[in-house]
């Protein structure tokens, strides 16, 4: 297969799509955007050098009208026309893909977009993962359909994917998930957003200012050389004539698009050498600051909210306030690109009528605008200005918008600390106002005593960072030397002190500054560390952007603002031969990151009698890493004594696990044993006994290991009914709640092979049991496999349902929010005669806690059914004693449903969480209680998630 010609940079946006490529032969190497073609109307489409990153649904008439000349991504169609549709259609068009990926508290593989919309059927909508990859495969498309027949396959190029430097491991990895899922090839790169911009402005300063469009030019001629240090000063201006003189400069890239604001600094050096062609600058990323999702996103909602509290038609609909959102992000870019006009006209539809119906019309003027954009988001403020850390009101689409809206105060927190900086390079959709690059120079030139930095040139800030993609994939092609950038954030292990034991508060260690190179070793030995041995212990990493001067061996204090949390290990560490008294080895450790991201932390012993070290390997890596919102990424920690193989140790004796997965096996191996009465119960308590350890104590990584032998016991069922219902009941128990474990999505298919073939010994004992097995693991079944559990016919034609069954249904939190709203009035109904009648109606009132929540345990805010539901509920109960112990449980359902969570679309309205707070406190419920029904408290992803972890004590501990 010949090599790749081109080198494709894609810059897969929020708000728009752009792509860049780059021949990797010949005599000129300059990157060019491509001309995209898109629909522009239903008739008609054209070319443009952004993709919106926008998706309708047509409806059938409109895509009857369509012809066959436009491309579409399956049945949706992007770009212009989508945005366009995006006011006129807001509950048909998918946005902000992008920023659902870095959303930890959603499952980003469910179809829920469009958000909210009560346009189009629920099998219809996309999941974030799906969006994104719409795009990229209509990207990879229209590449084809232009070049693919001249022997230019998009497949056989190289290609790169820009991300925001901020997004974590998981955003990363699930971006790749969607190239899989378009059909890139496995090749794909990921580049930083801001290093991409970087790269297109070195090309520019390299004398390649003339940035062309694809019109064939590039076919004809390739190539240059290499970001010379010479080339870089051509500009002869006392900026850059001062590099060889005065040694290293500094380079802020301030990059806001339509979703994220990202800061990165950049440190420019002299060469070690003479500058020659081959004695390139040093170019090191030396700091990146923290995920931001503020944009101009951001913007268009805080003028939506400005102009709704100037309507006199009090809280607009979800559909009203979609299409007000809609239309501020058009309005916005008319105020500020074109100086016309110091008045603008907004119309949205009535409650309940189509476009050509009823409308609410209002006014909002250029110097309202101005005030909001500039005041709002850019506020001139001190260096030592700190953002704010409540969430301050913008949190549309359920999205963890920043909680502080201005972009001046994160900046002002990422500069403290880092040197002076000399330039600025300005990116994104959001910064082609010259007011706002305006605003930041005078900013940064005020914290810098009037030093103000100079601007770097790019007249491109919506194709810099596709068109330096496509720089950086012929770079990488060439083996030329390219921007270093080493750890990104500083790794810390929390480590107790003695002492701390209930208070918690944990002190932290660096394991890996930031910056550190890839394969570089840092050894910790004066912090004076002890490992805990013999026992179940967590390993707990944070990760900070923001301590640039932590070294390795710092010891420093966890506080919420400057330490994340990263996937936790859970271990044991076992001493081979006589242990000490109190299971406490001195240590020392050393650290070391590769090239893939896999972070490895060696404890070695201290003690001369003990010679054994025991490796933890954190995995950092964006295509392997655990999603972080389940906190739960488990790895073995292995003696290593002279390169022996190493296996799983989960805390107990290896014969003793042997031994209590044999005597599983033994169990379902053999004919019911009438002496020896078959249960559950009698199973772990044997299981213990082998174990010598309550099963209390058991940790996750021991449960786990027990149900291989479980597993392969599953025809065993046969055996008995007896056999059945203890299988039943054991897997239940082994793997709850069904996620959070290393390995349980393929637990969860193994076990799923009892839906496909059924109980062998069908009857209420077994029935019974399987439903609360299905309810203990629901966490970890996807959306399709509740709906198959869901039994809705029954729901629907048996008034005596099995208690079981009802706890289950309310378990299940994936299921479809119309059927999940249908269940909902089924249980408000039963449960209402059954209280009426004073009889036994707990399971009902639990299920409907669970259904009504307003934050879900595992599930994301698109499962949340609408406030409407929780409306009726409270119109149904109200008349009852809450207080009675027989109707107490209506006391959890409505702290449950009535939690503020910050969402319009989610909350309920004020009038009524007061009523149900009123009504609760009349029932005795603490007042402390009812906080969550007034202000948002956030919910912790460990509420919901790390179920398990937090029960060990750390594995690091200070000597006294």
């Amino acid at each position: 297969m010949p090599g790749p010609k081109f080198s494709i940079g894609i810059d897969l946006g929020t708000t728009n799509c752009a792509l860049a490529f780059q021949a990797l032969s010949g005599t000129k190497r300059s990157s060019e955007a491509f001309l995209i073609s898109q629909w522009e109307s239903i008739t008609g489409f054209s070319e443009a050098t952004t993709l919106p990153s926008f998706l309708y649904l047509p409806t059938d008439h409109e895509m009857a009208q369509m012809t066959r000349q436009g491309a579409t991504a399956g049945e949706w169609v992007p770009g212009r026309f989508a945005r366009r549709k995006a006011v006129e259609s807001p509950g048909r068009v998918a946005h902000s893909a992008k920023s659902w990926l870095c959303h930890h508290a959603v499952d980003r593989t469910a179809a829920f977009l469009p958000w909210r919309s009560d346009e189009i059927p629920v099998e219809k909508r996309i999941s974030p993962i799906r969006a994104s990859a719409l795009l990229l495969e209509y990207l990879r498309a229209v590449w084809d359909a232009r070049f693919a027949s001249q022997g230019i396959p998009f497949d056989e190029q190289e290609i790169t994917v820009t991300v925001p430097a901020s997004f974590d491991a998981a955003a990363q990895r699930l971006t790749l998930d969607a190239a899989a899922e378009a059909g890139f090839p496995e090749s794909v790169r990921l580049l930083e957003e801001p290093q991409a911009a970087f790269y297109c402005w070195l090309g520019a300063a390299n004398g390649h200012e003339e940035r062309g469009t694809a019109d064939g030019s590039a076919f004809a001629s390739y190539g240059a050389t290499g970001c010379e240090w010479t080339r870089i000063r051509q500009p002869a201006d006392e900026f850059w004539g001062k590099f060889l003189e005065n040694g290293s400069h500094h380079v802020l890239v301030i990059d806001i698009g339509g979703g994220t604001t990202d800061f990165s600094l950049f440190e420019i050096s002299p060469p070690s050498a003479p500058p020659t062609q081959t004695a390139l600058p040093q170019i090191k990323r030396i700091a990146v600051g923290d995920h931001l999702l503020l944009g101009g996103d951001n913007i268009d909602l805080a003028l939506a909210h400005h102009i709704e509290s100037k309507l006199a038609t009090g809280e607009l609909s979800p559909t009203q306030w979609n299409f007000l959102a809609a239309r501020c992000r058009d309005l916005k870019e008319q105020c500020l690109s074109d100086p016309t006009g110091d008045s603008f006209p907004v119309s949205i539809p009535g409650r309940g009528s189509s476009l050509l119906g009823s409308t609410v019309g209002g006014q909002i003027t250029r110097s309202e605008i101005e005030s909001i954009v500039l005041d709002g988001f850019f506020p001139d403020c001190s260096s030592d200005a700190e953002p704010m850390r409540t969430q301050a009101g913008l949190r549309e689409w359920a999205l963890p918008y920043a909680a502080d809206s201005a972009v001046t105060r994160y900046l002002a927190e990422f500069l403290r600390g880092q040197p002076p900086v000399e330039a600025v390079l300005f990116n994104g959709g959001s910064l082609y106002p010259e007011m706002l690059r305006r605003r930041l120079q005078q900013q940064i030139a005020r914290w810098q005593v009037g030093v103000e930095p100079r601007i770097l040139d790019n007249s491109t800030l919506d194709l810099a960072v596709a068109l330096g993609a496509a720089d950086f994939g012929s770079i990488i092609h060439r083996r030329a030397q390219r921007i270093e950038a080493g750890a990104a954030r500083a790794i810390y292990l929390e480590v107790l002190r003695r002492g701390a034991e209930k208070s918690g508060a944990p002190a932290l260690v660096c394991v890996l500054p930031r910056n550190a190179a890839s394969e570089e070793e840092f050894r910790i030995s004066e912090s004076g560390l002890e490992l805990r041995v013999n026992r179940p212990v967590k390993f707990q990493p944070y990760y900070s952007a923001r301590r640039s001067h932590d070294k390795a061996g710092s010891v420093v204090a966890w506080n919420d603002r400057d330490f994340f949390k990263l996937p936790q290990l859970q271990a044991t560490a076992r001493v081979t031969g006589r242990a000490p008294k109190d299971n406490r080895v001195p240590v020392t450790l050393t650290a070391r990151m590769n090239d893939l991201g896999l972070l490895r932390v060696a404890c070695v012993s201290a003690d001369p009698a003990i010679r054994e070290s025991w490796p933890l390997e954190f995995n950092l890596r964006p295509h392997l890493v655990e999603d972080e919102d389940t906190e739960s990424s488990f790895a073995s920690l292995r003696r290593d004594r002279s390169q022996e193989t190493a296996t799983i140790d989960v805390g107990v004796d290896p014969a003793k696990l042997a031994a209590a997965r044999d005597r599983i096996t033994m169990l379902f191996s053999q004919p019911l044993n009438t002496r020896d009465k078959l249960t559950a119960n009698n199973l772990l308590k044997s299981l213990e006994k082998i174990l010598q350890l309550p099963k209390a104590e058991w940790n996750l990584l021991l449960i786990r290991a027990l149900w291989p032998a479980l597993n392969d016991s599953f025809s065993g069922r046969h055996e008995s009914v007896e056999h059945e219902e203890t299988w039943l009941i054991l897997a239940g128990f082994l793997l709850r709640p069904g996620f959070g474990a290393e390995g349980d999505e393929t637990r969860i298919d193994q076990v799923w092979r009892l839906q496909s073939e059924s109980l062998a010994y069908p009857g209420k004992r077994t029935q019974i049991q399987q439903y609360i097995l299905w309810r203990r693991i629901a966490g970890g079944l996807n959306q399709e496999r509740q709906e198959t559990i869901l039994e809705l016919s029954k729901l629907r034609s048996q008034k005596n349902l099995p208690p079981e069954l009802v706890r289950l249904t309310g378990s299940l939190e994936r299921i479809r929010s119309d059927t999940k709203a249908e269940v909902v009035e089924l249980f408000l109904q039963r449960a209402r005669e059954l209280a009426t009648s004073k009889q036994h109606c707990v399971p009902y009132l639990v299920a409907l806690g669970l259904l009504l929540n307003r934050a879900l345990f595992y599930a994301g805010p698109d499962y949340v059914v609408p406030p409407v539901y929780v409306e009726r509920a409270f119109e149904e109960f109200s008349d009852f004693d809450w207080s009675a112990s027989e109707l107490a449980e209506m006391q959890t359902l409505f702290l449950r449903a009535g939690r503020v969570v910050d969402d319009p679309l989610i909350d309920l309205p004020k009038a009524l969480r007061d009523r149900i707070a009123s009504k609760l406190e009349k029932s005795g419920i603490n007042p402390a209680k009812l906080g969550k029904l007034r202000t948002f408290v956030p919910v912790a992803v460990s509420e919901r998630a790390n179920l398990f972890g937090e029960s060990l004590p750390p594995g690091l501990a200070f000597r006294e």
